[in-house]
């Protein structure tokens, strides 16, 4: 698999598994960019789980949007091409810039660790096999192997699921946050072990 069908690959699952969310409107062509720029940047990790030739589960992690920011400005045409549709909708445009805002350094009001899991997604077929466990684990040593003691998970009120997840995984609420206006999230904390 070429890496560029990877990034798409990670796109569709996004799109598919984590269709609550914001980023999922913005389609697969900024998706697919945003995890091609999270692989690529420095503190940002892209792990995948690969079953018969095609991508069944992700995570990504960094310390900092900035970096992959600046690496998606490396592809200003595709960019440009794949945010067209939003700028277009004041309402997408104002979710952008509230997205910019948050990881830009909005607080919680309490001393967290940059680093942070910013998505993870299973493919339904796979399901209850553990695929999850172990992308969620090996995120946990890729930031224990770069010095990390403990990272951020951001969750949205409405995803019941989400938050059993990472509480079962062994995350601790620990504060609240609205990264858009009128919705918001409780902020875990995992330790790492």
């Amino acid at each position: 698999m070429t890496p560029a069908e990877r990034y798409r690959q990670v796109a569709v699952l996004h799109a598919a598994n984590i269709d609550q969310g914001f980023l999922a409107t913005l389609g697969v062509p900024f998706l697919a960019l945003m995890y091609r720029a999270l692989d690529e940047a420095e503190g940002s990790v892209l792990l995948t789980e690969e079953q018969d030739g095609r991508v069944v589960g992700f995570v990504s992690g960094g310390e900092g949007m900035g970096a992959i920011y600046r690496r998606m400005l490396r592809y200003p045409v595709r960019l440009g091409l794949s945010l067209l549709p939003s700028l277009a909708r004041p309402k997408r445009l104002k979710r952008i810039l509230e997205i910019l805002r948050y990881s830009g350094g909005a607080s919680t009001g309490q001393d967290l660790p940059h680093a942070e899991l910013l998505s993870i997604a299973v493919d339904a077929s796979v399901r209850g096999t553990g695929v999850a466990g172990r992308l969620y684990r090996q995120l946990q040593a890729h930031f224990s192997q770069r010095g990390v003691g403990a990272f951020r998970i951001v969750v949205g009120d409405s995803l019941a699921p989400a938050h059993r997840y990472y509480q079962k995984m062994g995350a601790k609420p620990t504060g609240r946050i609205e990264v858009h206006e009128g919705e918001g999230s409780v902020v875990y904390l995992q330790e790492i072990a």
